[in-house]
């Protein structure tokens, strides 16, 4: 008996316990939607909760939730999304609902008179029984100044969708606009009151992701198949003739030696302009109609006002110039915004332009791509040599140096040594020099012809011992002290981003055209303005107004200056052809 009485008891106390530990409380949910019309909590399904405690949590029926959520048997799945019937809120507070109408929220409607509430349903898009739902205890019968709660299109949700940049130490505006492809201008214009002086930890606007304006590169990326062409094309060309000083004559007081007779200011850059002008009419000849407004433009402010202010800037197609670094940024912004391509003369390969343009292109090749130039001509070349790069110790002599160092790390080149001649002389560099046939390549980072004519001198002393092969400055060449003998048996190499091959001849051509037009024989000058003025005007006439994003493609015979143009959208087109050449028979023979 007393065994029966335990079994009992057992079984008594599993069939109270199971029911307990199996009960999982039922949270109702606070997400509501309303779908076709109709409201409905959803609720997620915990694992261990069933249709039975989730329909007395929500106070309805096993079989309401069965049918709004198709359900044929009591089967429940953890996560499950279910929909519960009934819902409605007496919140005064809007309430965000999402519907198959998009985001709805509860609105408050005073009723006028007249109004009935199947007239209300259909204005709010909605039914009589879904009002009843969202507005407990109301009937058929609606009184003039009843307040009543409606469905209506919830107002968008503002998203802050602008792109937002935090200023670090060693920041410049600039750089920052640089960065985002954007131009200080537009960073201002950003950001309200913004000043060039910006502190560290300020945040700045600096676009937005939905951002619908075309940029720059895609700008200019035209279909080269299908250029629009113009009949006639206008070309600024900004040129310092100084024509308000032909009849005066300077006076070098730092260099009274020099002052053997007054040095004339005006028309030092008129070989460009002769050399320009052949190329008109080489064009001509071809059935391009150029209209060429020369504009003397110095360093003058006057001068600058007087051209910018002309209204025939704005038409131009093209601008060449300047040849003064002063007025770079301003006629820069004058190219930017009226998208006129324009082509840098006799300025640095190094210019930064402190606003972005991708119009601008610098037929020079910066100190970097030189670098890299003779980086890869090295590892292609001479790749067993033993390099030594001897520099000067500040300028860009340094700089060049520097870069030449990374772009050899960069190619994985096996061998090669810094030396700064400041501090060891050229001492510092023969003692890296090794013997056997293997080759000794010394890049010489140094001007001053007294100095430069020293280390040649003195490299003759090595060279029985070493194979040695000198690089030096395309410079050296115009030092009246430098023995060209002395440079043939150096094995001297130049590097440059031109080079003028007389051996060419189409030089030789060009020379006597020159000569017999003008009585003189033609300098750089006269063969840069050639250049210049054949490649970019015959791009407008191949590729019309869209050039830039054609520029690729282009490549026409020039006589000096080759062009091998990489875009940037901040920077514009840049030159990086470097042209290696040596001295050999007393001649400048190109090697690359």
């Amino acid at each position: 008996m007393k065994n029966t009485f335990l079994i009992l008891s057992f079984f008594l106390q599993l069939f109270i316990f199971y029911p307990a530990q199996a009960q999982v409380p039922v949270e109702k949910s606070t997400e509501i939607q309303i779908v076709d019309g109709k409201t409905f909590y959803i609720h997620e399904v915990k694992s261990g909760q069933t249709l039975y405690s989730i329909s007395r949590a929500y106070q309805v029926t096993v079989d309401e939730i069965k049918a709004a959520n198709h359900l044929t048997d009591n089967t429940l799945k953890t996560g499950y999304l279910l929909r519960i019937p009934g819902a409605i809120t007496n919140n005064a507070e809007s309430v965000v609902l999402e519907s198959d109408a998009g985001r709805m929220e509860l609105s408050d409607h005073t009723i006028k008179s007249g109004e009935t509430l199947y007239g209300i349903a259909q204005t709010y898009g909605t039914t009589p029984d879904n009002l009843k739902k969202l507005n407990p205890g109301m009937g058929d019968n609606i009184v003039p100044g009843q307040i009543i709660k409606v469905p209506v299109q919830a107002k968008p949700v503002v998203v802050d969708k602008s792109i937002k940049h935090t200023v670090v130490a060693g920041e410049t505006l600039f750089g920052i606009a640089k960065k985002y492809t954007k131009t200080v201008k537009q960073l201002k214009s950003l950001n309200p009151g913004l000043t060039e002086s910006i502190s560290v930890g300020q945040t700045l606007i600096v676009g937005f992701t939905d951002d619908s304006t075309v940029t720059q590169k895609q700008e200019l990326n035209f279909n080269c198949s299908d250029a629009k062409k113009q009949n006639v094309y206008n070309v600024a060309l900004l040129i310092p003739l100084q024509q308000d000083r032909a009849v005066y004559k300077d006076f070098d007081k730092d260099n009274h030696d020099d002052n053997e007779y007054y040095e004339n200011p005006a028309f030092q850059f008129i070989q460009f302009y002769e050399g320009l002008t052949l190329a008109l009419d080489t064009l001509k000849r071809s059935g391009v109609n150029v209209n060429l407004y020369v504009f003397d433009l110095d360093e003058s402010e006057a001068k600058f006002d007087k051209v910018f202010s002309n209204p025939v800037m704005k038409d131009m197609h093209l601008i060449i110039g300047p040849f003064y670094g002063k007025f770079i940024d301003r006629i820069s912004q004058f190219s930017y915004e009226n998208k006129i391509p324009m082509a840098n003369c006799f300025l640095s390969g190094q210019i930064e332009l402190n606003e972005m343009n991708p119009y601008f292109f610098n037929p020079v090749t910066s100190v970097e791509y030189q670098m890299k130039g003779l980086a890869a001509y090295y590892k292609t070349e001479k790749p067993d040599a033993n390099v030594i790069i001897a520099y000067e110790s500040s300028g860009m002599e340094k700089i060049a140096a520097t870069e030449l160092d990374s772009a050899l790390k960069a190619i994985g080149y096996p061998s090669w040594s810094m030396v700064n001649l400041s501090e060891s002389g050229l001492k510092g560099a023969t003692s890296r020099f090794v013997g056997g046939k293997r080759e000794n390549i010394l890049v010489m980072l140094t001007n001053g012809e007294m100095r430069v004519g020293n280390y040649i001198r003195s490299l003759n002393d090595y060279k029985e011992k070493y194979e040695i092969t000198l690089f030096g400055l395309p410079g050296w060449l115009d030092y009246e002290l430098i023995d060209f003998e002395f440079l043939e048996f150096q094995h001297t190499h130049f590097f440059s981003s031109s080079f003028i091959d007389f051996e060419r001849i189409e030089v030789r051509n060009f020379a006597k055209k020159f000569q017999h037009r003008y009585k003189v024989d033609p300098t750089k000058q006269a063969y840069a303005g050639y250049d210049i003025g054949l490649y970019f005007i015959s791009a407008l006439e191949k590729y019309g107004t869209g050039f830039p994003g054609c520029i690729k493609e282009h490549k026409p015979n020039l006589l000096s200056t080759e062009m091998d143009f990489v875009f940037s959208p901040v920077d514009g087109f840049r030159n990086h052809h470097v042209s290696i050449y040596r001295m050999k028979d007393f001649q400048l023979w190109k090697v690359r």
